[in-house]
């Protein structure tokens, strides 16, 4: 009796989690930029990025892909942000859609390390850019979205003086804070 009892439940939970593994399954399938709006309010980033790669593989729509380089940078996984961040400036629609996010309140948003949305996906690519080891495009990217604040962090957190000195040539005139972020940054000896 007690075999029968405990066949009948380890088939019955079995059910259940199949049951719950096509459900789940179905609904990124179905509709992944829910599941990816699911994701972002628990803070997983990572399967957002998943999530919302899926929505716009299904749309070709620059702003999905604006959401996987979003949720790329807020997941601070540098093998994310290089590739969705790569492939939104790449795309033809990301001129249009940054004067979209500018006019819009969201660009407040992204204020705190860019002066506007491209400054933010360009600054956030280029920091990732040099942390893989490729100074000389993170510095073009960097310079393309007018946006150094994350490189610079970047340089001082694990940075050489060769690699300051470089990145002081490329800002020119622009920013005396991040200059003299640098300078100070160098003359510590590292």
């Amino acid at each position: 009796m007690n075999k029968i009892i405990f066949k009948t439940a380890l088939v019955t939970l079995g059910t259940l989690v199949a049951a719950a593994v096509a459900i789940f399954s179905l609904w990124i399938l179905i509709s992944p930029q829910t599941m990816a709006a699911s994701c972002e309010k628990t803070g997983n980033y990572s399967f957002a990025v998943t999530c919302a790669d899926l929505r716009y593989k299904y749309t070709k729509d620059v702003k999905d892909l604006a959401r996987c380089a979003q949720d790329s940078i807020a997941s601070g996984k540098d093998a994310l942000i290089l590739k969705y961040c790569g492939r939104l400036i790449e795309d033809d629609g990301f001129d249009t859609l940054c004067k979209a996010v500018d006019e819009s309140i969201m660009s407040t948003e992204f204020g705190k390390y860019a002066k506007d949305y491209k400054g933010y996906i360009c600054g956030n690519l280029a920091a990732a850019q040099y942390r893989s080891g490729d100074l000389d495009k993170a510095l073009k990217t960097a310079e393309s979205g007018k946006s150094f604040v994350k490189l610079v962090l970047a340089i001082i957190e694990n940075g050489t003086a060769d690699e300051a000195d470089k990145t002081l040539a490329t800002l020119g005139d622009s920013d005396e804070n991040l200059k003299k972020l640098l300078e100070e940054f160098k003359n510590e000896g590292k």
